[in-house]
């Protein structure tokens, strides 16, 4: 399910690239159709990655924390994994719609009339991709606040499935710009999935064994929350440093080389 969701999100970002071509009704029908399609996904998605973000916290702090009694926030977050994908996975005919909604959606694109081709779509579209990816970096930057960096995260993360399609150009710059955005598309990641450990955390401040720890515990979260936004930052000046303009016309000229190759 994790690779159907990850595929999911690489169609999104497809799509995306066309958008000046389909035209903006077909668009935001088809992005609706693949966004309804992957929820299921991601809300199996959700119940996992908190566990998983407190264990990659506490193995982060090391001894210190590994010795805190944090089983009865873990059962409850155990807990609401195991109610989340009963909900899910026993409602009829969840998966079932999804795979509906696929189909008819890969239907509708056979009747596609994209017209142009090559470059000319392509590159519109990236740059539009690059350059919302770099307002949000600048906003992220500017002001903070989760609402920034997870607008943040999810510009980057088209930009980074995006980019993924240009993998057969071969060319150095490239992967180094691939490698730099893969970096930070998980530091961003990384630090979306403690804050929402952290808003967990708050809501069951009984299920922590003193006021002290549970304190603690969140202090604990917005010190690594700190070191991962510091590393989005740095990460996020080197991918985002050409203006948009300059960056597509680089990526053009890469494209133009190896279709003439």
């Amino acid at each position: 399910m994790h690779a159907a969701r990850k595929e999911l999100k690489k169609a999104r970002a497809t799509l995306r690239l066309l958008r000046d071509v389909l035209g903006t009704s077909t668009y935001k029908k088809e992005n609706a159709a693949l966004r309804d399609a992957a929820r299921p996904l991601s809300e199996l998605r959700d119940g996992q990655v908190l566990l998983d973000a407190l264990s990659s916290l506490v193995e982060h702090r090391g001894a210190p924390t590994s010795r805190w009694p944090l089983e009865k926030f873990e059962r409850v977050l155990s807990r609401r994994r195991a109610e989340l994908r009963e909900s899910i996975l026993e409602q009829p005919g969840s998966l079932e719609g999804a795979c509906k909604i696929l189909r008819a959606a890969r239907s509708r694109s056979e009747h596609w009339h994209v017209g142009r081709h090559g470059w000319s779509v392509l590159g519109p579209g990236l740059k539009r991709t690059y350059s919302q990816g770099r307002r949000a970096f600048a906003r992220a930057q500017d002001r903070g606040g989760d609402e920034c960096l997870h607008e943040w995260r999810k510009q980057t993360q088209y930009f980074r499935n995006q980019l993924q399609l240009f993998e057969p150009l071969g060319i150095g710059r490239l992967a180094t710009l691939m490698q730099k955005t893969r970096e930070l598309v998980e530091y961003l990641g990384d630090d979306h999935d403690l804050a929402v450990l952290s808003e967990r955390a708050m809501a069951a401040r009984g299920d922590f064994p003193s006021v002290t720890t549970h304190r603690a515990f969140i202090a604990l979260i917005e010190r690594r929350r700190a070191k991962l936004r510091e590393k989005a930052l740095r990460a996020g000046r080197r991918v985002y440093e050409e203006p948009p303009a300059a960056f597509t016309a680089r990526l053009g000229q890469y494209w133009r080389n190896w279709h003439h190759s």
